[in-house]
């Protein structure tokens, strides 16, 4: 089963905004998943400049966890593959987080570090780069269903040329792109070194429990915050909690180095 997913956003942490999969039996399509999401964030401008989706194409769209939950039973324990294998397992994982649903058990292995093996030709291995080295059809890209479908014929040219046009089975394949990921390893974790003033955070994230963050940088005088906490995680070098802002309803990241006070 071959997935591809576009976002909401660039930066911090992923919404899904479009998903899309192929399920191929002897090379051949069987069937198919595609659907748009109405995020709880808006999409940025420069994700709209990538994959053309702006809040136009998504009023009528269902939310996150109804689609994951249809493409969660659709795939069931299949394995999975996709173009740079750690972003999608990311933003799905993420999303399973968000909305407390289990995530796929399968394994996922990367079309990527397959290709940068095996194209060797390509000036880099990004997915459209590869589509024109190897001269596929023209088509939409950046577009979840279309991305999944370029990731499925980027496979086959690697099944070719991983045997020199031998038969070669799907362990072989995999086994040629590394270590597989799961959507489940993907899944956020608990921010790292999380100071004792701030492990209730945790017990409120697992518990979904209204929590108030005293808030802001000490030297500008820190607010008071109501917020519904769902789940900490890292990014570079910092920590983040994501919450629902009571006050404005919105769905909000807070750097954990700036709660100055967690009160129950």
């Amino acid at each position: 089963m071959i997935l591809d997913t576009e976002t909401a956003t660039l930066r911090g942490a992923p919404h899904l905004l479009e998903l899309g999969a192929l399920r191929v039996l002897h090379g051949e399509v069987v069937d198919q998943f595609e659907s748009l999401v109405r995020p709880q964030v808006p999409i940025e401008p420069e994700a709209t400049a990538i994959h053309g989706i702006d809040q136009s194409h998504i009023l009528q769209a269902p939310s996150a966890d109804e689609v994951l939950a249809r493409f969660v039973a659709w795939v069931g324990d299949d394995w999975m593959a996709a173009h740079n294998a750690e972003f999608d397992a990311r933003v799905l994982g993420f999303e399973c987080a968000r909305w407390r649903l289990a995530p796929p058990t399968g394994l996922m292995f990367d079309s990527l570090k397959l290709a940068r093996k095996l194209i060797r030709e390509a000036p880099d291995h990004k997915l459209r780069t590869l589509c024109e080295v190897l001269e596929l059809e023209e088509g939409d890209h950046h577009r979840a269903l279309a991305d999944a479908t370029w990731c499925w014929k980027v496979l086959e040219e690697c099944a070719v040329r991983a045997k020199d046009g031998a038969p070669i089975g799907l362990a072989e394949l995999m086994s040629l792109a590394g270590a597989p990921t799961t959507i489940e390893r993907a899944m956020p974790r608990v921010a790292r070194n999380l100071k004792s003033r701030l492990r209730p955070l945790a017990d409120a994230c697992a518990a979904r429990e209204t929590i108030t963050l005293v808030y802001g940088e000490a030297s500008e005088g820190a607010v008071s915050l109501e917020v519904l906490p769902h789940f900490l995680y890292d990014q570079g070098e910092r920590s983040y909690l994501e919450a629902e802002c009571l006050r404005s309803g919105t769905l909000k990241t807070y750097r954990l180095d700036r709660v100055q006070r967690v009160l129950a």
